[in-house]
């Protein structure tokens, strides 16, 4: 425990600030008893170099005397007072002569690196000359000066590092009692904190300041910070409580919905299906496996496919994509998926995640319906057939007629003598002309009373215009109609039933020429345009069939397209619901509008698979 306590104290905040403040002091007290010392030094060195001039003063014109007399012994007794000054360690009189022996006096020791060393000449003055008797060398040391500073030294130092020593403890113990033991009381209260049990405000051993200090300010932030965690936290509870509620519905939701949900990696491959996953499988089973593997139909669609795997290829949602999978028992059922692309936190593609639903009895549905539709449409194309019986029977007497007149015109050019055989060649070139016209009206008759199943091909949508004009050319000209025909030189040709085409443009042509058919006055002219558009910012074909008739009621043009609406006495409500149904059924639009002047404007819009074909 002594141990567990001292080490907790090591590394708290009162030893750190120790160990600053002792290397903060330690480093002042240092710098400054480093400049005492060199002021000293300096004042000492100052001081021997002052009694170096002193003793130029003093002593050179005796020694000189001395020397002149070459008195040894006054000399030996000059250099010693010199000597025993502060500092001189080595004083020498040496004689300046030509004589063998010259005079040497010396005292004390020669050091070979002295600290300071002065040479002053020895003259002799006679009669106002001067004469060079020798020299005085003096060395002085500054072993004293040095021993003093460091004695100084050690006393400052010991002095003053007691000083910082109890200065910094002292530091320390105020620390602790007025900071540091309310901040490991605090740390103590933060880390048994419990927002699920609070315990009561946490007070400061202390006597309350006269005025509010730094921890007090603490305290009253953190029970600030405490009282708005626990509304916070309530808040949260009651927030989680919600969200529980509202994931638990949702997973209700979801357990009881028709649809499932599936979730793919970036490979494409199946990570995850819901328990509503159906089909009578172990949907476990695919986990791993493409959805181009579970399907049926990737052989026999494959340009179904193609677009679907392009539009996983551009990270693009998509939306009830439809495509068949095969039952336990062999059968083949519909599955529609929708679904949409999942990124992760660093914006890399993860796959898709969306929901599946089995279609396979709503395309049953829908079969059975087109089936009914088909029988029904084929029913319109009777009963328009049967209306137009007058006009077709018209188109077929006139080359009828023809063929008959050529004949007779050709055996008399026969029996001409000599027979007339360039007239003969003419007249059955027009009888062949007649008879294939002929051919081609009772050829469009048979391909609208045909009930074949709708065979989408590529087509041209001004070919079917002309092919139907050519069969409502009488109709027109009986009821004394303008043609206004403007077909654009190159449009795209779409995927289409030609049959089924034919049979919404032969509809609007024939409720165009009854609309204007009640007009007794003015001029009637049906209109018919085909030019270049766009659907969903793709090219498309668009035909306008725009009549100068009785136009669209204001209250009835609201439920043109709906079953059994009709305007007509006669009428079913029929013909412009399976047209629009038709055309929808190519992925185009049917819609109608009112001209600026008299009339209606009926617009198709059917998507473009090819640019030039006319």
């Amino acid at each position: 425990m002594t141990w567990r306590s001292f080490h907790r104290w090591r590394r708290g905040i009162g030893p750190r600030l120790l160990v600053r403040v002792l290397l903060f002091s330690s480093a002042i007290t240092l710098l400054l008893t480093s400049f005492q010392l060199y002021f000293d030094y300096r004042y000492a060195v100052r001081a021997i170099e002052s009694r170096m001039s002193e003793i130029e003063g003093s002593y050179l014109q005796s020694l000189g005397e001395s020397l002149w007399n070459l008195d040894s012994r006054q000399i030996e007794l000059q250099i010693e007072g010199i000597l025993r000054l502060p500092a001189m360690r080595f004083v020498e009189v040496r004689e300046t002569t030509d004589r063998a022996n010259p005079l040497v006096v010396s005292v004390g020791h020669r050091q070979e690196h002295a600290a300071l060393r002065r040479v002053f000449s020895l003259v002799h003055t006679s009669r106002g000359d001067q004469e060079l008797l020798g020299v005085l060398s003096i060395e002085a040391t500054f072993d004293e000066v040095y021993r003093a500073l460091l004695q100084k030294a050690i006393i400052i130092l010991i002095k003053e590092g007691t000083q910082i020593f109890l200065v910094s403890f002292f530091i320390l113990s105020l620390t602790h009692r007025l900071v540091t033991r309310h901040l490991t009381a605090l740390a103590g209260f933060l880390g048994t904190y419990d927002l699920r049990q609070p315990p009561p405000p946490l007070r400061l051993q202390r006597p309350a300041p006269k005025d509010k200090d730094e921890l007090d300010d603490v305290l009253a932030a953190f029970e600030r910070m405490r009282q708005s965690l626990e509304r916070a936290y309530e808040g949260l509870e009651r927030a989680y409580e919600a969200l529980q509620e509202s994931e638990q519905r949702f997973r209700d939701y979801a357990e009881t919905a028709s649809d499932w949900f599936w979730a793919t990696g970036p490979d494409h491959a199946f990570t995850y299906f819901s328990q509503q996953a159906s089909f009578g499988r172990d949907w476990g089973t695919l986990i791993g496996k493409c959805r181009w593997d579970v399907a049926a139909d990737v052989a026999s669609e494959p340009e179904h496919w193609r677009r679907h795997m392009a539009t996983l290829e551009r990270r693009e949602p998509f939306r009830d994509f439809v495509y068949q999978v095969r039952y336990v028992d062999a059968t083949l059922g519909f599955v529609s998926i929708s679904g949409k692309p999942v990124w992760d936190a660093e914006g890399r593609f993860a796959g898709y995640r969306g929901v599946a639903r089995d279609i396979t009895e709503r395309q049953r549905a829908e079969e059975a319906l087109r089936l009914a539709q088909a029988e029904l449409a084929h029913a319109a194309r009777l009963t328009t057939l049967g209306e137009l019986t007058a006009s077709i029977a018209h188109e077929i007497n006139q080359p009828l007629a023809g063929v008959v007149t050529s004949a007779n015109a050709g055996l008399n050019w026969l029996a001409a003598n000599p027979p007339n055989l360039s007239k003969t060649r003419e007249t059955l070139e027009r009888i062949l002309r007649d008879g294939t016209r002929g051919g081609e009206v009772l050829a469009r008759i048979r391909a609208l009373l045909k009930r074949t199943p709708p065979a989408k091909t590529l087509v041209s949508v001004n070919q079917i215009v002309r092919d139907v004009l050519a069969l409502t050319a009488g109709e027109l000209r009986q009821h004394s109609i303008e043609l206004s025909l403007e077909l654009a030189t190159t449009v795209p040709a779409v995927l289409g039933d030609t049959v089924q085409l034919q049979q919404v443009l032969l509809n609007l042509i024939k409720n165009a020429v009854e609309a204007m058919s009640e007009i007794a006055n003015g001029q009637r002219t049906l209109r018919i345009v085909s030019y270049l558009g766009e659907l969903e910012g793709k090219p498309a074909v668009k035909v306008e069939v725009s009549d100068t008739g009785v136009g669209l009621s204001s209250t009835g043009g609201t439920r043109l397209f709906e079953a059994f609406h009709t305007t007509k006495p006669q009428g079913m409500g029929m013909g412009l619901w399976i047209s629009r149904s038709i055309i929808e059924s190519h992925h185009g639009r049917l819609t109608a509008s009112s001209n600026h002047g008299p009339g209606a404007t009926f617009s198709i819009m059917l998507p473009g698979e090819n640019q030039g074909q006319a």
